[in-house]
């Protein structure tokens, strides 16, 4: 074969995985696109955010650039940078830990090793949280958590900041949020400082993993003392305004484990600062973008010529979109503060990174998306339900002590969480049943037992790939051997189990669809409807950073968001 053909047939081979666009090919970059590299990763995390909601509230989002040259936030960010409407996880059990651990990993939870936020331990007969350490100490508070340590343990893949370390740059990462397991998920294993608010003490906190010497940064400690001069003092959240018409006038209100009695069903929510419910209003905003802020000044991110990250996670739409659902006037204001929030550190950014924000890449996402509403959803006559889950267990445990016999120290189901049902090993190890009949006798009952179960699938079933369709692709992605569940069960669309009124545990539509945008040089402006995973984020910011990718990173480079030249903003319709 001619060697010009043999070569037009290898670039055709690998063309077809990954296909460009034509207006947009990875070829077209200029010899000058590493010589831009930025010297600030802004990453981003909107903590429960449903792919809708940039759309649905952006008439009242600022403008993208104002009248004296400050810029606004997500209007900002979607007239300028590549926008994904439909990025999607994609994975079995959509909740705050996994949905971080892949974002700056580029991995799925059954690589990162972080299916779900808690897990059961078989060796120690305990339950697990995903970011618990038992060899590391909260600093800067002390606590009375069951779990009094926490770090990146759990963590089996490496982050983009892990990576940029590797590569030998003097990079400083630096991840911030309300929630210990988001900030320590984005920071990872190498970061110079993950930090959160201690709900017991409402003070930022790290841990002995990231600071050995048992101390809070200079920083951190004034962060503190102005949390601690705010005390007794109050903050009243109002409506602000008519909004936009597509919040529900009803409220579909509840307590929930995330926000508090003294919070209110209505507005106007009155919250006393210093305390915790006032994390569940734009108050928990304005504590974080603090924190970034102070970051930005103390740590110099972005002003030593060299690439820094910092991640930033807004764990306030969390709490109280548990409580009230995606169609409340709630999560709209909520939506709103964050937009002015971010466009106060963007402006931050812009003012302190030498060449402004043309040195920057910013990354927003989300760690997963919520269902309507119960209530709201009975009214609009979709079929939807609650699963008692406690109940459930209690029925299953007198099954299979008939079905398998009298079990070893009195229990055949050691712990359950979020419809995942674990054996007793001891009970196990001492009958006559084998692993896969157990697991069988416990599907069976759940299945015959529970009408609002969509599938259930047991860890047999999965080792032999006999789970079909997208469930059973999305368990590959999501299973993690020793940590996930003997028996996980899938509840029907819109039905739950949980404490809270509204939560999100599955991998519909509603629970893994999330934005994604980028934002930074050589990204072209434009809405893409090509699919796009949370996973591509990672190996398109190392692409664009010049390392390898995280160890574990599974994802695709968004190769079609390049342009040769930067993309102009547009400024979007209201």
């Amino acid at each position: 074969m001619p060697r010009t053909s043999h070569l037009a047939a290898i670039a055709a081979t690998f063309a077809g995985f990954a296909p460009l666009t034509a207006t947009a090919r990875a070829e077209g970059l200029p010899s000058s696109f590493y010589a831009d590299k930025p010297n600030l990763v802004l990453v981003l995390v909107i903590d429960q955010f449903r792919a809708d909601y940039l759309l649905r509230f952006q008439p009242r989002f600022l403008p993208a650039t104002g009248a004296k040259g400050e810029i606004g936030g997500y209007r900002y960010l979607m007239s300028n940078g590549a926008y994904f409407p439909l990025g999607e996880h994609d994975s079995l059990q959509n909740m705050t830990c996994p949905g971080h651990s892949s974002i700056l990993t580029g991995a799925q939870p059954a690589s990162t090793g972080i299916p779900t936020n808690d897990w059961y331990d078989r060796v120690a007969g305990d339950r697990v949280y995903c970011v618990e350490d038992a060899s590391a100490t909260t600093v800067g508070a002390k606590t009375t958590k069951s779990h009094l340590g926490t770090s990146p343990r759990n963590l089996r893949a490496t982050t983009v900041g892990d990576e940029l370390k590797n590569a030998g740059y003097k990079s400083r990462v630096v991840s911030i949020a309300l929630k210990d397991r988001s900030a320590i998920m984005l920071g990872g294993h190498r970061a110079d400082l993950a930090m959160w608010v201690d709900q017991e003490n409402m003070r930022w906190v790290s841990s002995t993993f990231y600071r050995p010497d048992g101390t809070l940064p200079g920083f951190v400690e004034k962060l503190n003392g102005a949390l601690a001069a705010q005390k007794g003092k109050t903050f009243l959240w109002e409506a602000d305004g008519a909004g936009t018409g597509l919040a529900t006038p009803e409220t579909y209100g509840g307590k929930s484990k995330l926000t508090f009695d003294e919070f209110g069903a209505k507005f106007p929510h009155k919250v006393a600062l210093g305390e915790t419910p006032a994390l569940a209003s734009p108050v928990g905003l304005t504590m974080t973008v603090d924190a970034a802020e102070a970051a930005l000044d103390d740590q110099k991110l972005g002003a030593r010529n060299v690439p820094d990250v910092l991640a930033v996670s807004f764990s306030s739409h969390d709490y109280v979109g548990h409580s009230f659902g995606p169609n409340s006037r709630e999560i709209e204001e909520m939506t709103v503060a964050e937009d002015k929030e971010i466009a106060r550190l963007l402006n931050a950014v812009k003012k302190r990174v030498p060449g402004g924000l043309g040195k920057v890449l910013v990354v927003l996402t989300a760690d997963h998306g919520i269902p309507a509403h119960e209530e709201y959803l009975k009214e609009a006559r979709i079929p939807s339900g609650r699963i008692d889950e406690q109940g459930l267990r209690t029925a299953l445990e007198m099954n299979l002590a008939k079905t398998l016999g009298q079990p070893e120290g009195g229990k055949w189901i050691a712990a359950s969480a979020d419809l995942g049902f674990y054996l007793e090993p001891k009970a196990l190890a001492a009958s006559k049943h084998t692993a896969a009949e157990a697991q069988a006798a416990v599907k069976s009952f759940l299945v015959q037992r529970e009408a609002g179960f969509a599938q259930v699938f047991t860890a047999s079933e999965l080792a032999a790939h006999q789970v079909p369709g997208r469930v059973g692709e999305q368990a590959l992605r999501s299973y993690v051997a020793g940590r996930s569940a003997d028996v996980i069960a899938i509840p029907r669309p819109y039905f739950i189990a949980s404490d809270n009124p509204v939560d999100h545990m599955t991998g519909y539509s509603y629970d893994r669809t999330v934005p994604i945008l980028l934002v930074g040089p050589h990204i072209k402006a434009a809405v893409h409807a090509t699919p796009a995973k949370v996973v591509d984020i990672a190996p398109t910011l190392s692409f664009m950073l010049g390392i390898v990718p995280p160890d574990l990173a599974e994802g695709r480079v968004l190769s079609d968001i390049f342009g040769s030249e930067p993309g102009k903003a547009r400024e979007l319709s209201h």
